[in-house]
């Protein structure tokens, strides 16, 4: 029979409890979406805690990024322990980036995102290479006590920065509501907060970005594929589009 990943098995249970080095009770388990692993909220009568099941096969990365982004002073959740495919993170009570921005308009959320994106590329780096966050999707972000929290750093990789930008500004002008003045708006403060932490011009590099990330959108959501693929060559031969 084919296996319920929806479950935790006994791998899992084993994380779970040398993550919090105890027995402990488990009140309250739940699921919570992911494209690629298993993600389950776990409160115990310890703390609460995310314990990931990678179905990627990332566990062992992602867990040695996190580490390495809590000693560079990045907000990330807290590593507490990995055995294979498990990992068991800090649970973070928080408000999602996405909602935020997108059904909320929240400036100073766009604003965090982009010092947060510019602190990561500044401390991430390897050796002179820069390393991106190559998921820089609004999903990944959490907002919580005032401060954006990057919370997914499984395809941390090589790159250049403004990857990261471009597919985050595709995240906010790509969602609905798509394209409005009010997102552009959101976008125009996002890049110059991250060009004043970073001290890079932002606005005319990243635009080729943004059109690549557009167009890799449009593969994806073909009701609004017209629209987006219109969006990338209007942004690539007039540039971003002037506000009164």
């Amino acid at each position: 029979m084919p296996q319920n990943l929806t479950l935790l098995d006994s791998p899992g249970w084993n994380a779970l409890r040398k993550a919090l080095n105890q027995r402990v009770v488990v009140i309250n388990e739940r699921l919570i979406p992911s494209k690629r692993n298993r993600v389950w909220v776990v409160e115990t009568d310890v703390r609460p805690v995310i314990l990931k099941r990678s179905l990627s096969g990332k566990a062992e990365g992602e867990f040695a990024h996190l580490a390495k982004a809590r000693q560079s002073g990045l907000d990330v959740p807290f590593p507490l322990y990995r055995s294979e495919d498990y990992m068991v993170i800090e649970y973070l009570p928080g408000e999602r980036c996405d909602s935020l921005i997108n059904h909320m308009f929240s400036i100073k959320a766009a604003e965090c995102l982009a010092v947060w994106l510019a602190r990561f590329h500044e401390k991430m780096g390897d050796g002179g290479r820069p390393m991106i966050m190559a998921d820089a999707e609004l999903t990944n972000f959490l907002l919580c006590d005032g401060r954006v929290y990057g919370v997914d750093l499984e395809d941390v990789v090589e790159g250049d920065p403004m990857d990261d930008i471009g597919q985050l500004l595709t995240s906010i002008l790509g969602s609905e509501p798509i394209f409005t003045p009010v997102k552009f708006d959101l976008c125009m403060r996002l890049m110059d907060a991250y060009e004043n932490e970073s001290g890079s011009e932002t606005r005319e590099s990243v635009r080729p970005f943004v059109a690549r990330h557009l167009r890799l959108s449009a593969t994806t959501r073909p009701l609004f594929r017209r629209t987006l693929l219109d969006a990338a060559r209007r942004l690539e031969h007039d540039g971003w589009p002037v506000l009164a």
